[in-house]
């Protein structure tokens, strides 16, 4: 029972994690908040129905929306945001703001406010194990999620460490004006984050479809589940967004399975408040330090 409770968490927080890292992504690089990040993937996911419906697969599908939700985000970064970063921080969150009630608003005109089936990604019977520890049941469609999780934690440790433009993303999110003078060019990171931020939420929207169903509100709960990953993990910290996610997941399931299904959710957000008043920053962000 425990083992089960805790593969469901871990399976849940998988999701929380791949959104907070969507997120944080996009923040560390651009300092934007993104609050049209969750109805950029509903959208795509829309699109990616509208192929399942002429007759493609879910996973062509998958492959045919993730290029174009990169060409989405590489669109909303350089034609919305980019020509008012001169001006504020506020004024881009207000852009993304107004993206979301209109994409929400276009969504609703285009397909409607009745739920969309969508299938899974991958189906069949799920592995279970016996022992002396119990039955664990594994779906198929969790072993994606993880696998899926754990790429792209690789892939991003590689990236940051080992690449030219991990390092371009380091030194434009330390300060901006200073990776100018070294040759990089900001708005190719801003663009490169935006892109891989969107495929992030798409990517989430689809892997959830199957249990959420594709409506316009779909992304709601993940996206201010992600957020709140974000914080507990650091918002500055790609590692403490996945450690984050994965923790508020497990976190939720053993008191939906112990205490209470009903006060999971608030007791996941007391504890993390708790933890917030001790360490403002999230167990893995940096504290900014200021002169004063």
């Amino acid at each position: 029972m425990f083992l089960n409770r805790l593969i469901l968490g871990l399976s849940t927080g998988a999701f929380y994690s791949l959104v907070a890292v969507g997120i944080v992504m996009i923040f560390k690089v651009t300092g934007v908040m993104n609050f049209a990040f969750g109805n950029m993937a509903m959208f795509m996911a829309y699109v990616a129905y509208t192929f399942v419906e002429i007759g493609t697969g879910p996973v062509v599908a998958l492959l045919v929306v993730l290029p174009l939700s990169a060409l989405f985000g590489f669109a909303v970064e350089k034609y919305t945001l980019r020509p008012i970063r001169h001006l504020s921080h506020s004024s881009m969150l207000i852009v993304t703001l107004g993206l979301l009630m209109i994409l929400e608003g276009l969504s609703t005109q285009i397909w409607g406010t009745q739920y969309k089936a969508f299938p899974e990604l991958v189906g069949g019977k799920p592995y279970i194990f016996k022992g002396a520890f119990g039955i664990v049941v594994f779906r198929k469609q969790d072993i994606l999620l993880f696998a899926l999780l754990a790429f792209v934690v690789f892939a991003t440790a590689i990236v940051m460490r080992y690449t030219k433009a991990g390092l371009a993303v380091k030194a434009v999110s330390e300060n901006e004006k200073i990776s100018q003078l070294m040759g990089i060019n900001p708005g190719k990171v801003f663009s490169w984050s935006w892109v891989v931020g969107t495929m992030m939420g798409t990517t989430v929207a689809l892997l959830g479809a199957p249990k959420t169903y594709i409506s316009p509100t779909m992304m709601v709960f993940y996206q201010l589940q992600g957020f709140t990953a974000a914080v507990l993990g650091g918002f500055d910290s790609l590692i403490g967004a996945v450690i984050g996610g994965l923790a508020l997941g497990v976190i939720e399931n053993l008191v939906g399975g112990y205490i209470s299904n009903e006060l999971k959710t608030t007791f996941s957000l007391v504890v993390i408040i708790t933890i917030l008043l001790i360490r403002p920053q999230g167990f893995f962000g940096s504290r900014e330090i200021r002169r004063v």
